[in-house]
C-alpha cells in the first residue's frame, strides 16, 4: 500500500516541472496522496496540486560555477535534511529528471527505506551538463523502476542491461491558451498572415537550429521562428538567416508557462530537427493543443509527431513540415496518464518488498 507519492522536481520550471505537476494533478483527482517537492520560486502549476517549495537555487550571479555551488550547497544543508524527515518506508520516491544530486538523493530514499522510481527524461548526457553523467548512471541502476517515455528509449535501455523499465506517457500541464497572447505572437511572428513553423524551447546546437532555418528559407509562403532561451548558439543561428534571406524571426528568452502555451497555439506547424533526443515536452504541449508537428528520425520524437522526414536534409524536413500542415491534428487524450503512473509506483514497490523478504 503506498502512503504518499513524493514526486521530486528540482528545478521548478520548464518541461520537467510542468510533467511534474501534471502528473501529480492527475493523481490528486485519483485519490492519491501526492507531493511536489521542488524550487521555493517555482512556476505556476494547478491549484489543486500540494507544492513543497524545499530546493532554494541560487539564480543571480553570472558565474556558472557559482550558482552550482551554492544551489549544491543548499541542496545538502537543507533539502536533502529535510526529505529525510517527511519520506516514509511506505512512500514512493518519484525523481523527475537529471540532477546532479541525483545519487545523494536515491541515497536518501533508501536510508528511509522508500521504493524509488526515476524518470530520467533523457536517456543520454550532453557533454557541457556537469555531473549528468554521474546522475544518470545512478538513476538507471539504484531505482526500484526506471520510466522512460519512448518505446525507443525503453528498447535502447533494454539493450544495455538496464532492468524494470517501463514506459509511460509524456504528459505537460497547459494552462488554457489567452487568446491576447496568441494573437500577440502571430502579430510578432508572421504580421502578414503567413504559416508559421516553429523551432521553441532552448535554443541549443543538439536541437539543430540551422537545419531548422535552411529547410525553411525554401519555403518562401511560410515565415519561420526560433524562440527560447539561447544557450550559446544565437549568433550563429542569425548569422545564417542573415545570409540565407530566410523569413525567420528569433525571439531569446525564457517563456513562462502560459506564455510557452501560446507561443505554441499560435503556430501552424511545430519543428524537431533534433540530433539526438529521448522524447520532447514541447511536442507533447503541441500534442495536448492539436498543433501539427514535423520531426527527423531521431529517438522516440517520431511516437508523438504528425509527420516524420524521410531523413535529416533541409529538402526532407521541408516535406515533413507540410505533410504535417495537411495532415492536421487534434488534441491528444491523456485522461488514463495518472492511473498508469499509479500503476507503475505499485509494481515498483511489490517488487522491492519481494526483494526484502
Amino acid at each position: 500500500m503506498i502512503r504518499r507519492v513524493h514526486l521530486v522536481e528540482s528545478g521548478g520550471r520548464g518541461g520537467v516541472f510542468n510533467h511534474s505537476v501534471e502528473v501529480a494533478a492527475g493523481l490528486v483527482e485519483l485519490g492519491v496522496d501526492v507531493v511536489v517537492h521542488t524550487a521555493d520560486d517555482c512556476e505556476a502549476a494547478p491549484a489543486s496540486v500540494p507544492l513543497c517549495r524545499c530546493v532554494t537555487w541560487h539564480r543571480a550571479s553570472s558565474s556558472r560555477l557559482i550558482r552550482q555551488a551554492r544551489t549544491s550547497a543548499r541542496y545538502l544543508l537543507r533539502t536533502l535534511p529535510h526529505l529525510q524527515g517527511v519520506i516514509n518506508a511506505e512512500d514512493v520516491v518519484h525523481i523527475q529528471g537529471s540532477f546532479a544530486l541525483t545519487p545523494e538523493l536515491i541515497s536518501v530514499a533508501r536510508r528511509r527505506a522508500a521504493t524509488v522510481v526515476v524518470s530520467p527524461h533523457n536517456t543520454f548526457t550532453r557533454s557541457n551538463a556537469r555531473g549528468a553523467g554521474r546522475a544518470l548512471r545512478s538513476a538507471l541502476e539504484d531505482a526500484d523502476r526506471v520510466l522512460v517515455y519512448s518505446d525507443a528509449d525503453r528498447r535502447r535501455l533494454h539493450d544495455q542491461g538496464v532492468p524494470d523499465v517501463a514506459r509511460v506517457p509524456l504528459v505537460q500541464w497547459i494552462p488554457p491558451a489567452d487568446p491576447a497572447l496568441v494573437a500577440g505572437w502571430r502579430a510578432k511572428l508572421t504580421p502578414d498572415g503567413a504559416r508559421l513553423a516553429l523551432l521553441a524551447g532552448q535554443v541549443r546546437a543538439d536541437k539543430n537550429p540551422e537545419l531548422f532555418v535552411r529547410a525553411l528559407a525554401g519555403l518562401p509562403a511560410w515565415r519561420a521562428a526560433v524562440v527560447g532561451e539561447d544557450l550559446g548558439v544565437g549568433r550563429q543561428i542569425d548569422a545564417l538567416i542573415a545570409r540565407t534571406r530566410a523569413a525567420v524571426t528569433t525571439v531569446y528568452r525564457y517563456l513562462d508557462v502560459d506564455d510557452f502555451t501560446a507561443l505554441v497555439a499560435a503556430a501552424d506547424v511545430v519543428v524537431a530537427p533534433y540530433e539526438v533526443a529521448s522524447q520532447s515536452g514541447v511536442l507533447a504541449v503541441a500534442a495536448g493543443l492539436g498543433v501539427p508537428t514535423a520531426v527527423v528520425p531521431c529517438g522516440g520524437l517520431a511516437e508523438l509527431a504528425t509527420a516524420v522526414a524521410r531523413d535529416n536534409s533541409a529538402s526532407a524536413v521541408r516535406e515533413a513540415v507540410l505533410a504535417a500542415y495537411d495532415a492536421g491534428a487534434e488534441p491528444v487524450d491523456t485522461a488514463d496518464a495518472a492511473g498508469r503512473f499509479l500503476h507503475e509506483y505499485t509494481v515498483a514497490q511489490q517488487c522491492r518488498a519481494k526483494g526484502r523478504k
